[in-house]
């Protein structure tokens, strides 16, 4: 937000400076302004990179070729599990094709789980104890559960979160 500012006033100073104000000067500052605070309004990558221990699971519906170092991938049957780490995750998103679903797994307690449901802004379908299934803005992929649109799913047990997008997937 302060970086959204700042850049409003060197963008006035820009199209301001002297005495002189011109129309089309005036209308492209404007335009500029209106971008900038609706560009403010997109929610941002939840980042799970902050949590003790985050090991990512990639699901792929398919057998591909992956050459990336430090990652272990296994085959389960016509698809694929990509083991990572939190950077290795942005570079095999971006990459791997037929992406089926993504697991984060972390340590925490139920009020971590708790947290996260809240700041993900998850409209919860199914809340027990220790496991949700609801939809997010965060997550783009979904799946029909129900009937009704799903795209997480989260399980708290002994101080391990599992949180997985459209739904988790293997074991936990």
């Amino acid at each position: 937000m302060i970086r959204n500012q700042l850049c409003l006033i060197f963008l006035f100073k820009i199209f301001f400076i002297g005495n002189k104000f011109y129309m089309k000067k005036f209308i492209v500052f404007l335009m500029l302004c209106i971008f900038l605070f609706t560009a403010s309004l997109f929610k941002k990558d939840f980042d799970f990179s902050k949590y003790n221990n985050l090991e990512i699971q990639i699901f792929t519906s398919n057998k591909q070729n992956i050459n990336f170092d430090n990652v272990e991938v296994v085959d389960n049957g016509q698809g694929q599990i990509i083991f990572c780490d939190y950077e290795k995750y942005k570079d095999i998103s971006s990459t791997v094709k037929n992406i089926s679903g993504v697991t984060f797994v972390f340590e925490g307690n139920k009020n971590l789980y708790d947290n996260i449901i809240k700041q993900l802004n998850v409209t919860l379908l199914e809340n027990n104890y220790d496991n949700f299934v609801g939809y997010t803005n965060s997550f783009n992929k979904s799946v029909s559960y129900g009937g009704k649109k799903v795209n997480i799913q989260g399980y708290y047990n002994k101080g391990k979160i599992y949180i997985g997008t459209p739904l988790l997937l293997g074991s936990y």
